[in-house]
């Protein structure tokens, strides 16, 4: 993607004129009145003159020039990713991707671009809207009334034409999406997808109620007429007569009821015949019969008469695989698809010329008596009536007529080998004619940005990219200021001119921290890089060589680590990480998407990010990215490199500054951090005579690789799959495990052949991972359980490498290991056991009375369970380095977590607790749900690390498992202390009185907690932060979704959501990874929803900011209350109007 606007003459295809932007250009230009328009990924909405490219004029919505990594390319944070809409001379567009940094609705006057209104709160409303919002995305269509602004993956938005007022946002049951969408009269249709299957709905236009799906059949692409709707769908074309089908649909609605009846009467009568015969009354029996018989014709009549209404419905129907997209020319319709044009009569359905085209046709456009189609392999056809020899016009890509020149080729070189890597971010500061630029491009494979004030050196130097196909794709020469530019991007930074004319305090601000170069003719003078170090805010390193300066920007003052599932070895689902605070904003987004993630519902291991590179691993790949910037590093498929039900198995992965580990099977792969590459391979130890393991826990500390022998999955993931198909076709029944037939058969039902859409449903499905072992149970105990031996996931030993000899340190086998309750702190390796005697289990019961005694173990409802059921574990606790034991004690551990229990470790203190998560399962209070009140039995045993005596022992009434930052214990929905297990107070902002110190989790999700010192991260819905350090209560990051367990991670400086919604089948409208970093708000204020669920009166103190969106808490302490009271509606359950509420009405 190159920027461009092309000019083409529609006979010869050859170029007229073209218009650069400042960004990619991703929608097709509007033509009207002798003039072109478009937005483009740099946030501007341009006119034309289309005669000769000339700019009349361009208009920004968003209130900055601020610049992100978008998709791999340096974009506005708030691009117009909309087709534009021309209607009697205004001009309609949007601008922005993510609701929390602001979104942007506009009408311009189409001659003048002259402003006629803005909406720019939609972004501020995401506690009442589903998903928290939308991300502006497609094409904008519009009734007379209504301006509809498609949502990517979401449906549309609704927007008053007149005013931009927000009227609704259109999201049926959160299962239907798509950025297709038309309006046909005063009436919506849109959608692409409707839980995996393609889909379009109707709306009413009013009230922007979901009405029938306008036809019977899966839609991919729809073109309308006042009689006909042709609907391509994935086996062919069909025209459906829209008047049937009106008729057909009424119809079949008035006949629910009465077959309804029918049928639930027919049941009575057979119920009623059974009774009969047992009773043999042959009479009754014959009048039963009767009746049966009468009520079966009515049901097959009623049957038969809606397959002959749902028949009539349909013209025509053209069988014809992979088509795509629609057109309509006259009496022709155009089918585009995977290879080929197609013209069909309208009349007939009958095909008629077919024209053979690379890749899959993505649009089609008809005009000047031709048909235009793109193609997903860059090609843009001219087709037409007539039968000409058709010819290829190529746009000129071609290497610059400029000679090498021999010493700039090896100042490029020696740049790229001084700035440690090929990949990534370069700066050129002041690129002049970009010929160091153009050598440092042929030398590397660094995105560059050069900036160039002068504007014949620019134009220059963008034809000479251009010509050599670098424009956009890798290059971009722009006249950008450097206070545009992101921070941290850069991984090396160079000038072509003077360094003394740079200001030092950007060029440390972009640079990027963890290994970011600065090469520049060395300064005079020792001022410029004592301002260089001041900025850099990191560790840094300056030295000049060869007549050069170069400056390091190393790690971030602050900046904090996630090194394992948890966060570290300690499992605190926390990071010391200082600089992940509000107010926070995107840095980058784009890669890695959906396609190679596991599927959500597996709750696959978290991603890691440590010394400025963050990792994730799909379904059996691994991948390495540049945290600051998201260049792409490293992709290694490898086999076992799965990890799901974490929850209860833990990760397979750990890392370090130069290396991350992975468990596959028996071993431990130990990769390169910067490459992929295999350093070492571990394997597990095992005597001949020993059954064999996979290798479950894996830790690294100290220069130590941890693991444990776990028990055997069943099956690796996707078993299933691997059953059914081979050579890309169905096995037979016969061939296939027979508790597999019954999903064999479904899957030769809805997928004929086993293609990509065929894998995808059985990913959707879960059903790669669900014949991977007996996992425990997904929903959480809602009262005091025993250990369940059949579903807990287990080891049988422990082991520890040296990883610089690769060296076996020592190894320990035992029993019953769950392989969640390994934990390693200040030099110790800690542990669970299932082999205590009888002797020791009593040891254990007398220890707890002795301890209630003493008042360190409150009891709660574990008490009512059998002696029998109780759950009696050993803790142990090794030397981590030499695994020799340091002390072993009975304890025990009911309602702490049974099957999901779990150890972590913070300042000398073992906690013991519930690896829960309640996936919507109400309050943790609500009665109607837990008859005696609620979870109140939850318990978190404390221990001390050093002996292992009891520290404190309570039910602490939580909803997930903790996060434990610092000395404060999360336990959802409130805090308590790790050193007593009290419950932490704040003052209520309004009665003063000193209440429990709360957040909330309103919306559906069955994730946890993650945590830095000065904020909490967590599914709700969307994306939630909740801003600890101000106390100002739940934020949401709206438009995407976190994954089940723990995709959001705070480190590196950095706030990393991965994308986690894979197979997802609610209408968010974002897949994407996201990275957030603290930075000042340009598009909206860091609003907030403050939570308490305490009494708010008598009010002591109220302060109101009317008119805003959400709450604040101003520098002094004091909480304003925006109002009206936002609306927060979208909350599960008991939250469903969530918040502080009041009317001063």
């Amino acid at each position: 993607m190159d920027d461009n606007i092309y000019a083409l003459d529609t006979r010869t295809g050859t170029t007229k004129w073209t218009f650069r932007a400042e960004g990619p250009v991703r929608f097709a230009p509007v033509f009207d009145g002798g003039r072109i328009y478009f937005g483009s990924d740099d946030g501007y909405a341009y006119c034309l003159n289309a005669a000769d490219g000339k700019l009349v004029w361009r208009y920004r919505p968003s209130p900055a020039n601020e610049r992100v990594i978008g998709n791999g390319r340096m974009i506005s944070l708030w691009p117009v990713r909309t087709g534009l809409l021309l209607e009697k001379g205004v001009m309609y567009l949007a601008a922005g991707v993510f609701p929390y940094e602001g979104l942007y609705v506009a009408a311009v006057d189409a001659k003048s671009g002259k402003e006629i209104w803005m909406n720019d709160t939609v972004g501020d409303q995401a506690w009442g809207l589903q998903y928290g919002g939308l991300a502006p995305h497609g094409y904008l269509v519009a009734t007379s009334t209504t301006l509809y602004v498609p949502a990517g993956r979401s449906m549309p938005a609704g927007f008053d034409k007149a005013t931009g007022k927000f009227k609704q946002f259109l999201n049926p049951r959160g299962k239907i999406g798509g950025a297709w969408a038309l309006v046909d009269g005063e009436q919506l249709v849109a959608g692409v997808n409707n839980q995996g299957i393609p889909a379009k709905i109707l709306y009413d236009e009013g009230g922007g109620r979901r009405g029938d799906m306008f036809a019977a059949y899966p839609g991919l692409d729809m073109v309308l007429t006042k009689e006909i709707s042709y609907t391509a769908t994935d086996t062919g074309v069909y025209a459906i007569d829209r008047e049937k089908y009106r008729q057909a649909a009424v119809e079949v609605a008035k006949m629910k009821g009465p077959r309804a009846a029918a049928a639930k009467a027919l049941e009575g009568l057979r119920k009623r015949e059974a009774d009969l015969i047992k009773e043999k009354k042959a009479d009754e029996l014959k009048d039963v019969r009767g009746e049966i018989e009468a009520h079966q014709a009515s049901l097959a009549a009623m049957e038969a008469r809606e397959k002959m209404l749902n028949a009539a419905r349909v013209k025509w129907f053209l069988p014809r695989l992979n088509v795509r997209k629609l057109a309509l020319g006259g009496k022709t319709l155009f089918a585009g698809g995977r290879r080929f044009v197609l013209a069909i009569d309208t009349e007939t359905g009958r095909p008629g010329t077919t024209q053979a085209v690379t890749g899959e046709i993505l649009g089609l456009s008809i005009g000047d008596g031709r048909v235009f189609a793109s193609s997903t392999e860059g090609p843009i056809y001219c087709l037409g009536a007539e039968q000409v020899a058709g010819k290829v016009v190529r746009q000129g890509r071609k290497q610059p007529a400029m000679a090498a020149d021999p010493r700039l080729q090896a100042k490029a070189r020696k740049l790229v080998e001084r700035a440690g890597g090929r990949r990534g971010w370069a700066l050129v500061a002041d690129a002049g004619p970009c010929l160091l630029t153009w050598h440092l491009a042929a030398q590397s494979d660094f995105n560059i940005v050069a900036l160039v004030r002068d504007p014949k050196q620019r134009e220059a130097a963008r034809r000479m990219f251009d010509e050599a196909g670098l424009l956009g794709s890798r290059v971009a020469v722009e006249p950008w200021s450097l206070e545009e530019l992101p921070d941290y991007f850069a991984n090396l930074i160079v000038s072509e001119g003077l360094a003394s004319k740079l200001p030092a305090k950007e060029l440390a601000r972009v640079l990027r921290p963890a290994g970011g170069k600065l090469i520049l003719s060395a300064p005079g003078d020792g001022k410029f890089v004592a301002e260089l170090k001041e900025h850099a805010r990191a560790e840094t390193s300056a030295a000049v060589k060869d007549g050069m300066l170069e400056f390091t920007r190393g790690k971030l003052h602050g900046a904090g680590n996630w090194t394992g599932l948890y966060g570290n070895m300690a499992n605190t689902s926390s990071s010391k990480d200082e600089l992940v605070k509000g107010p926070l904003g995107v840095l980058w987004f784009g890669e890695p998407g959906s396609k190679d993630m596991v599927e959500r519902h597996a709750r696959a291991a978290s991603p890691l990010a440590i010394n400025g590179r963050l990792f994730m691993q799909g379904a059996e790949v691994v991948m390495g990215y540049d945290a600051y910037n998201g260049a792409f590093l490293w992709r290694r498929e490898i086999k076992g490199a799965v990890r799901v039900q974490v929850d209860v198995d833990g990760s397979n992965l750990a890392a370090t500054d130069d290396a991350i580990f992975v468990a596959t099977g028996d071993r431990v792969l130990h990769l390169d951090a910067q490459t992929g590459k295999t350093i070492r391979e571990f394997s597990l130890p095992r005597k001949a005579d020993e059954p064999a393991l996979r290798w479950g826990y894996v830790a690294v500390r100290d220069g130590i690789l941890f693991g444990s022998g776990a028990v055997p999955l069943k099956q690796q993931y996707g078993y299933l799959w691997n059953v059914m198909v081979k050579d890309g076709e169905w096995k037979a029944a016969k061939d296939v495990p027979a508790n597999a037939r019954g999903t064999l058969a479904r899957g030769i039902k809805m997928y004929p052949k086993p293609d990509s859409h065929a894998y995808h449903y059985f990913k959707r499905e879960g059903l790669h991972w669900r014949y991977m072992a007996n996992f425990p149970k997904w929903l959480p105990d809602h009262h005091p359980s025993p250990v369940n031996p059949n579903t807990i996931m287990l080891s049988t030993k422990l082991f520890a490498f040296d990883i610089k000899t690769g060296k076996l340190l020592w190894e320990r086998n035992g029993k019953g290991i769950p392989n969640i309750s390994m934990v390693i702190g200040e030099g110790r390796l800690l542990f669970l056991e299932d082999d205590l005697t009888a002797a020791e289990k009593k040891q254990a019961a007398e220890a707890t009375k002795a301890n209630i005694e003493a008042g360190i173990y409150k009891p709660d409802r574990e008490r009512d369970l059998p002696e029998a059921q109780r759950d009696y574990r050993r803790v142990v606790c090794l030397e981590a380095r030499s695994g020799q034991p340091l002390w072993s004690r009975p304890y025990d551990l009911t309602g702490c977590g049974s099957t999901k229990l779990g150890l972590a470790y913070r300042d000398g203190r073992v906690l013991a607790f519930g690896h829960w998560s309640n996936h919507d399962e109400g309050p943790f209070n609500d009665k109607r749900k837990y008859k005696d009140g609620g979870l109140h039995w939850r318990r978190i045993t404390v221990m001390d690390a050093g002996g292992g005596s009891l520290l404190w022992s309570k039910p602490l009434n939580y909803r997930r498992r903790p996060t434990i930052v610092e000395n404060t214990i999360y336990i959802e929905p409130r805090r308590a202390d790790l050193a007593t297990g009290e419950i932490q107070m704040r003052e209520h902002p309004i009665t003063g009185a000193k209440v429990p110190w709360e957040f909330l989790r309103p919306g559906h999700s069955c994730g946890i907690v993650t945590a830095t010192p000065k904020s909490l991260f967590f599914r709700s819905f969307s994306g939630a932060i909740v801003n600890t350090e101000q106390d100002s209560g739940l934020q949401l990051f709206g438009g995407m979704r976190p994954g089940c367990w723990n995709s959001m991670i705070p480190a590196n400086g950095l706030l990393s959501m991965q994308e986690a919604s894979s197979s997802c089948t609610c209408s968010y409208s974002l897949r994407t990874t996201v990275v957030l970093k603290h930075k000042p708000q340009k598009g909206h204020a860091e609003w907030a929803v403050f939570i308490s669920q305490a009494a708010d009166k008598p009010v002591g103190h109220l302060a109101v900011n009317f008119g805003a969106p959400g709450d604040m808490r101003a520098k002094d302490g004091t909480v304003w209350f925006g109002y009206p009271r936002p609306v927060t509606k979208v909350g599960q359950g008991k939250f469903a109007n969530y918040g502080i509420k009041f009317n001063l009405a």
